[in-house]
């Protein structure tokens, strides 16, 4: 990096150290173009990661530590930085640290990763009221963000339409490409697999069920990875018939990911059909092509874009579990279409749905800024 270049600083006061889009693809790719990066985010202690200075915040047991003791933390830490710094935000909590920045002379970028608003109006567990006046609100603070920021970046076209101006970059959460790709044979492979968050509106209690129904005919078992949020949810999905089926093995690396994916005749992505979700592009629905696995996946009309132009995968009533267990049975009964359709997807990837795609557009952002 030339001395004349800003310094740059990613901050998050929600998300894990190793988020995939914050450390393996933004951080990584500004380092590996030479900027000066810092990571003030939560984790046990400040460390040099792959050339990526990690400050480390205090580790959240509960929400309120995040407003009451990770935002002031994350603050005043950023203040110390000389005014030629970049300031690079992921979280919607931030955006008054955002604003103070701004006003104290930095350079402030927002990275949007889902539509917020409609991922409040999602939230069942608050009165409507609430939710609407929350919704509007957000709607409000963030419509001033391009107004007050250097950039919005955003992750999705849906969301892009939200924050139009020449202020927003498109940068989408593609996968970073790889030679990793499924080449197990269909006797090697009894199993289906969800990676990730692991919610109710996720539909895995749907996808449970869908694999207890398999297992009438079929030997089945489903590979489950993640953290349960709230951890209630563990109890309530262990209660299930289909629990039997199901192999939960926790947090699942990179390196495990292939694995599983070895093991299981196709990935799974039903989420359930709330606001949030219906324009989401989710990262492991492209990880899954990316290995090579034909997917099935949520009847949304964005979903069938991706999935049917591509022909990778099966749609499906995510609130039936008798659908989804037709799509399993499908692609276990026909591995030649099946294999055909997880080819398929793995081009998409290779050709367009990719990190290294997205990367160009970042630097270009980031070269203009420094």
């Amino acid at each position: 990096m030339t001395s004349d270049k800003y310094k740059v600083v990613q901050l998050s006061s929600v998300h894990p150290s190793h988020d995939t889009r914050i450390f393996y693809k933004i951080c990584k790719s500004l380092v590996a173009h030479g900027f000066d990066l810092d990571l003030i985010i939560q984790h046990p202690s400040d460390e040099v990661k792959d050339g990526i200075n990690i400050i480390a915040l205090p580790i959240a047991k509960k929400k309120a530590d995040r407003i009451f003791k990770i935002i002031p933390k994350l603050f005043l830490k950023a203040i110390r930085y000389p005014k030629r710094t970049i300031f690079h935000f992921h979280d919607p909590e931030l955006i008054p640290v955002g604003y103070m920045l701004k006003v104290l002379g930095y350079k402030v970028i927002y990275d949007v990763h889902e539509d917020v608003p409609k991922d409040i109006l999602g939230k069942e567990w608050l009165p409507n009221y609430i939710r609407s006046f929350i919704a509007l609100l957000m709607t409000g603070l963030e419509k001033m963000s391009l107004c007050l920021f250097d950039n919005v970046i955003v992750v999705t076209a849906s969301i892009e339409q939200r924050f139009k101006s020449d202020k927003t970059i498109l940068v989408q959460n593609f996968p970073i490409l790889s030679n990793n790709n499924c080449n197990a044979t269909p006797h090697q492979r009894n199993s289906i697999f969800y990676i990730g968050d692991i919610t109710l509106v996720r539909g895995l209690k749907e996808v449970i069920r869908a694999v207890d129904i398999v297992n009438h005919s079929h030997k089945l078992k489903f590979i489950l990875g993640g953290k349960f949020t709230p951890k209630s949810l563990e109890g309530e999905l262990k209660s299930e018939s289909g629990w039997k089926h199901t192999d939960f093995v926790g947090w699942v690396g990179k390196s495990e990911f292939m694995e599983y994916a070895e093991r299981s005749y196709v990935g799974i992505v039903t989420f359930h059909p709330i606001p949030n979700h219906i324009e989401a592009q989710p990262n492991k629905l492209f990880e899954y092509m990316h290995a090579g696995l034909p997917v099935i996946a949520s009847n949304f009309p964005l979903w069938v874009e991706i999935v049917e132009k591509n022909k990778c995968g099966l749609l499906v009533d995510p609130m039936e579990p008798s659908d989804i267990s037709n799509a399993i049975l499908w692609v276990i009964d026909n591995p030649k279409e099946a294999r055909e359709m997880g080819e398929n997807g793995r081009r998409a990837v290779l050709e367009k749905y990719n990190w290294a795609n997205e990367e160009k557009k970042l630097i270009k952002l980031y070269n203009t800024l420094s």
